[in-house]
């Protein structure tokens, strides 16, 4: 038995110390194109949105209700608005029910089981979506796409994780959701080119289709990927592959490690509701804090359109014109500021810690958001003033919590369950995603934006709190010792990751 957790410490070891080779720069590619298209997908719809509206017909008297008011929370709201709400979060309400259920797939029978799954599912229905007939149908199409970007989100965050280096593991996770601010950037851009050359009704539908196409380049190589060697080793108890896909990085030769009667003992039983019991207080701080994030962060980024009409910027004489000036105002805000954010947070996560930048991320939001709340009379008489304050809020949400409540959950929770615990914090996160964006557009005809940037301020204040009390620093630690609980009796081994009687 000595000599076999002695070889399984080796192969962990030499993965953690593994230097950063061609193997993580693909590994980084093949996931991150994943968040490319699941970012595309998401934001695509901010500058389609005017369009399906107009195209569409929707108004007072032609709406999937059939009458002009909605009576939602005992509040007579536009049907309208509830409508346009519906087609901007329906993709992020699917999210929320995708990360679930592929999080726990991924622990139960393999992050490569499934892997390249969701991809299929993205390719699919952004096509379904593209020719969508009726609002009701691009309803559907969006919700069912939504269930692979939710199922993407803790099975490329933990394949990555679970192969990275410990020195450069913030680097290597922060890589791959950075791809979201390119798949971003091409969908504003994506939206002005369509809005530019093509017709109002074809342009939504080249824009919605063409998510298809960077899904589609990243399915063959997830289903060549290997197996985790975390979950190979500690959850499957199989020596041999774990040392096959540690030696395609290191290039060592491990001997013939094999599947032993002591590993098939040690991964007897499911200790997953077990383990996530323990881990209660790891849930809720990663879960609440995604929760904020998303509220905030797609709330705005998918109704950005909304609120700069609301601020005089884009109107113009016809549609085309006005739909054409916000996918300007989209792809100026995501080059100017977001893409930056995320490129930032690769740049200074290993050194600065995941926990201080989500704090300081949080705070920064909250304070621009106040200052555009208290001024807002002022400030909309200065758009590019407003857009500089809404820019840095975007700025810091990026190379703050919107990355780190992503890697985080990779780390603090241990393998048996990383993907269901990833999958509980991005699920919640898409749900808060999702109801706020729905409410947006309503909130923007009832407390227009000076009251909505009220409540994201109390959103990202909340956020910074519950960072400050409920997450641990990962920095420069191991899987086995970030996810370890720090109080006495919780602790796990690092490699079987059994209790510690």
């Amino acid at each position: 038995m000595g000599d076999v957790q002695e070889s399984r410490e080796k192969v962990l070891e030499d993965l953690d110390n593994a230097k950063t080779g061609k193997f993580h720069f693909k590994t980084i590619f093949i996931t991150g194109m994943g968040f490319f298209s699941d970012a595309y997908d998401l934001f695509v719809i901010s500058a389609a949105l005017p369009i399906i509206v107009s195209v569409f017909g929707l108004t007072g008297s032609h709406n999937i209700f059939g009458t002009t008011t909605v009576n939602l929370f005992g509040i007579g709201m536009s049907a309208v608005s509830v409508e346009t709400g519906l087609i901007g979060s329906m993709a992020l309400f699917g999210a929320f029910v995708g990360a679930l259920v592929f999080g726990r797939i991924a622990d139960k029978k393999g992050r490569r089981y499934i892997y390249g799954l969701e991809m299929s599912i993205l390719v699919v229905f952004a096509i379904v979506s593209a020719f969508s007939v009726n609002v009701t149908m691009l309803i559907i199409s969006r919700f069912i796409l939504g269930i692979g970007i939710g199922g993407d989100y803790p099975i490329s965050s933990t394949m990555m994780s679970e192969y990275a280096n410990v020195k450069n593991r913030g680097k290597m996770v922060s890589s791959v959701f950075a791809m979201q601010g390119f798949g971003l950037l091409l969908g504003a851009l994506i939206g002005v080119v369509s809005i530019f050359f093509l017709p109002t009704d074809i342009a939504w539908r080249f824009m919605l289709g063409f998510g298809a196409v960077p899904a589609a380049s990243v399915i063959y190589l997830r289903r060549k990927m290997k197996e985790s060697p975390r979950f190979a080793l500690q959850t499957r108890g199989d020596s041999a592959e774990a040392a096959a896909a540690v030696a395609s990085i290191t290039g060592k030769n491990y001997g013939n490690a094999e599947r032993s009667a002591a590993d098939t003992k040690n991964m007897n039983g499911n200790p997953g509701r077990r383990l996530l019991r323990k881990y209660w207080v790891t849930i809720l701080g990663t879960s609440l804090s995604w929760l904020l994030l998303d509220m905030a962060f797609y709330g705005t980024s998918i109704n950005n359109g909304f609120v700069l009409q609301h601020i005089g910027y884009g109107t113009a004489s016809t549609l085309h014109q006005t739909v054409f000036n916000l996918a300007v105002g989209n792809a100026l805000i995501a080059s100017l500021f977001e893409v930056p954010g995320y490129w930032i947070a690769v740049a200074t996560i290993d050194r600065v810690g995941r926990k201080r930048l989500q704090w300081i991320g949080f705070t920064v939001m909250a304070v621009m958001y106040l200052i555009l709340a208290l001024k807002y009379t002022t400030l909309i008489h200065s758009i590019l003033l407003f857009v500089a304050f809404y820019g840095i809020a975007f700025l810091f949400g990026n190379l703050g919590p919107n990355t780190t409540t992503f890697i985080l959950p990779t780390e603090l929770f241990p393998t048996r369950i990383r993907t269901t615990g990833h999958g509980i914090a991005a699920s919640t996160g898409k749900l808060g995603a999702g109801i706020f964006t729905f409410l947006v557009p309503v909130l923007l005809v009832t407390v227009n934006v000076s009251g909505v940037l009220y409540i994201l301020f109390g959103i990202a204040m909340a956020g910074s709190m519950v960072t400050i009390i409920t997450i641990r620093e990962t920095r420069g630690k191991s899987l086995e010792e970030s996810s370890s609980l720090p109080e006495k009796g919780d602790r796990y081994s690092p490699v079987a990751l059994n209790p510690r009687r």
